[in-house]
């Protein structure tokens, strides 16, 4: 009797340990971290162009809710009037306009097409 309640109070122990160890994570703690970002457009070969893109200080780091913002679904990166951003191999310019996942597709049509990538993140 003294070992079968050993034993349950041994695997409630591990089972409670377990499961307040292997709790989720959450996953958008950028405490401390500040990657660069930038704008992905799929080049039909598998691959991306990779477009990058400024904070709002027009630094390349982006930082606490910056990068939150960056990775949301309602982040776009604005090209100004009279400006284009160059792909990241030199070519394929794109204009003015709005892109990535929160991009007004009245001012840019194809500008929900681009994503967001940030360094060292999975979701995007």
């Amino acid at each position: 009797m003294i070992t079968k309640n050993f034993l349950n109070i041994a695997i409630i122990t591990c089972s409670l340990a377990l499961f307040t160890s292997c709790s989720e994570e959450d996953e958008h703690d950028h405490s401390g971290e500040c990657p660069p970002c930038h704008l992905a457009f799929p080049d039909g070969d598998g691959g991306e162009y990779m477009y990058h893109i400024t904070n709002a200080a027009g630094g390349e780091e982006f930082c606490g809710d910056e990068l939150e913002d960056a990775e949301s679904n309602t982040f776009y990166f604005e090209v100004p009037a009279g400006q284009t951003l160059t792909c990241s191999d030199g070519g394929h310019p794109i204009g003015e306009g709005q892109y990535g996942p929160g991009a007004d597709t009245t001012i840019t049509p194809t500008g929900r097409l681009y994503e967001v990538h940030c360094e060292d993140h999975g979701s995007h």
